[in-house]
């Protein structure tokens, strides 16, 4: 007898480039236009958005409005024990960088001041809106809220990462 494949979703690349989609749609850019996601930032903001409740967590020290989170989001084996791996991962997330680069979904500049700034090109936005089913409108709902943390610096942010590591969830 044959066993059956155990797929883990986060771990599913489709997946995880939909969110990257979703995060570069929705946070590349201030209301003023301004790029903003470096790779630090596009790293942290990935991190928080795929953990709900480390995300309110981050909110709250921020003095940010907090976001309702389902049981079915909170009580996981992924909220119990944080994987920091993501925060680390940095080759994961460039190959998922280079995917959508190669795909001609992602456009990026230099600036002296912060390095690369990404954000999607037209055809990157396209299929970032065409995200809507699933798990997606609930990532789409926490990028939403993260998007009150878009002006911080990665600094900011990995020092509120790092003290609700300490403090536990």
């Amino acid at each position: 007898m044959n066993k059956l494949p155990y797929i883990q979703p986060e771990r599913e690349l489709h997946y995880n480039l939909g969110i990257l989609l979703l995060i570069l749609g929705s946070l590349a850019q201030t209301s003023r236009n301004k790029k903003v996601l470096t790779i630090d930032k596009i790293q942290s903001f990935y991190f928080l958005v795929t953990k709900p409740a480390f995300l309110n967590k981050v909110l709250m020290l921020a003095n940010k409005r907090q976001i309702a989170i389902d049981d079915v989001d909170y009580y996981t084996v992924e909220t119990l024990s944080v994987n920091v791996d993501e925060l680390f991962d940095r080759d994961r997330l460039l190959t998922m960088i280079k995917i959508l680069s190669s795909k001609k979904y992602l456009s990026s500049e230099y600036s002296n001041s912060e390095g690369f700034l990404f954000d999607l090109t037209d055809a990157g936005r396209s299929i970032a809106s065409k995200l809507e089913s699933g798990y997606f409108r609930k990532v789409k709902l926490f990028i939403e809220q993260l998007s009150s943390l878009q002006s911080q610096s990665p600094s900011k942010l990995n020092g509120y990462i790092n003290t609700v590591l300490k403090q536990g969830i």
